[in-house]
């Protein structure tokens, strides 16, 4: 039939099986302009191989069969704009999304980069610089289930904030830094990026800190900790506040157990006789 196809030499242009077409016939999707009733042929028209490549790039883009099949019965040109729109919103979010999990597995593989490395950290003195915070006060350090539940709070606020990156902050009082000390965690928060802002928030203010990066399981961070105390006391400076933790969300499985890598903060000043 002139200017018509016949199914197969439609699949052969659009590189899609026979199949494919009789299931878009099947679902309503590209039905064909002619099907001869003695021997059931399908014949497609000019016009219907640039509907069929539409509906191709649609369904490589992301849209459901439902959806195609709902955007090609509408003939109103403002209808199909807002479609198309929503559409490209959804895509433009998904694309974030992928972006996002990206940049969680970027920082996975340099943390594990970082730990396995075997250059010995060393007490560093530094000015930590002035931070925005968002806390939330832990009412009993020794409650892991309250631990995990503060973390995963923090968690949602950050993402609901879109926080590109979520740095969380804790704090060990200063009466709990000694040897021997169990170091309680008196409130944990995320760092706040200087172009935002959550109600709420707290500003940690400048000050010089001794700072070791601890980069094992979690449970051997009084190590960590006895490592800066014998720095303090070795060059006669003394405790001046609070420890800052400043850590990601990366959090990697050891053989026995889990960790990640941890900034430890102990504000100092030089000891007065």
């Amino acid at each position: 039939m002139k200017n018509r196809y016949k199914i197969s030499e439609l699949a052969k242009l659009a590189n899609i099986s026979k199949q494919t077409l009789i299931f878009y016939h099947k679902k309503d999707i590209l039905v064909p302009e002619y099907v001869d009733e003695v021997n059931g042929y399908r014949y497609y028209s000019n016009s219907q191989i640039w509907d069929l490549f539409f509906i191709i790039t649609l369904k490589e883009a992301g849209f459901s069969l439902e959806e195609i099949k709902n955007y090609i019965k509408v003939k109103n040109p403002t209808k199909n704009i807002e479609f198309l729109e929503e559409k490209i919103y959804d895509i433009d979010k998904r694309i974030d999304e992928l972006r996002k999990s990206k940049n969680r597995i970027t920082e996975k593989i340099l943390c594990l980069k970082e730990m396995l490395s075997n250059l010995e950290e060393k007490v560093e003195i530094i000015n930590l610089k002035e931070m925005k915070v968002y806390f939330i006060k832990i009412k009993n350090p020794l409650d892991q289930k309250e631990i995990a539940e503060t973390y995963d709070k923090l968690q949602r606020l950050g993402n609901k904030n879109n926080i590109e990156e979520i740095i969380y902050i804790s704090e060990v009082k200063k009466h709990d830094l000694y040897e021997g000390s169990e170091l309680p965690l008196s409130k944990i928060g995320i760092l706040v990026p200087d172009n935002q802002s959550i109600a709420g928030e707290e500003v940690l203010k400048s000050k010089i800190c001794v700072m070791l990066k601890h980069k094992t399981t979690f449970d051997m961070i009084k190590l960590t900790y006895e490592n800066l105390y014998r720095f303090i006391k070795d060059n006669k400076f003394e405790i001046e506040g609070n420890s800052i933790e400043v850590g990601n969300e990366v959090v990697v499985p050891f053989e026995n157990g889990f960790g990640g890598i941890i900034d430890i903060y102990i504000p100092i000043k030089k000891f007065e006789k």
